[in-house]
């Protein structure tokens, strides 16, 4: 389905100290708007913790940094083996039943 193009508009977003003009969908302003100030929140502690080293540098522990929330994030949604853990458990439930012995009731 194509973005209807009353839906994109342009922004300039700043990161870094520099303008990124970017078309986005209307509803994404807020997303971009955040993610930009955390990477620049970032930039701004790794200058203020690390003052020599090159703003480089700077860009790619910002990454790093980001990345590796992004993995914890997924790996925290990952359900997989979470899924796999209550198949093991209902399976020894069965067999805890299955071989069980009920009393007759009275």
């Amino acid at each position: 389905m194509e973005e209807a193009m009353d839906d994109l508009f342009e922004i300039k977003l700043m990161v870094g100290g520099t303008y990124y003009p970017l078309t986005i969908r209307r509803k994404d302003e807020r997303l971009y708007r955040e993610a930009a100030r955390r990477i620049n929140d970032k930039l701004n502690r790794y200058r203020e913790h690390f003052p020599q080293l090159s703003e480089e540098k700077y860009y790619v522990m910002a990454a790093v940094h980001i990345a590796m929330v992004n993995v914890m994030l997924e790996d925290f949604n990952d359900t997989v083996p979470y899924r796999e853990k209550i198949r093991q458990m209902d399976k020894e439930l069965d067999t805890i039943l299955t071989n069980a012995s009920i009393p007759d009731a009275e």
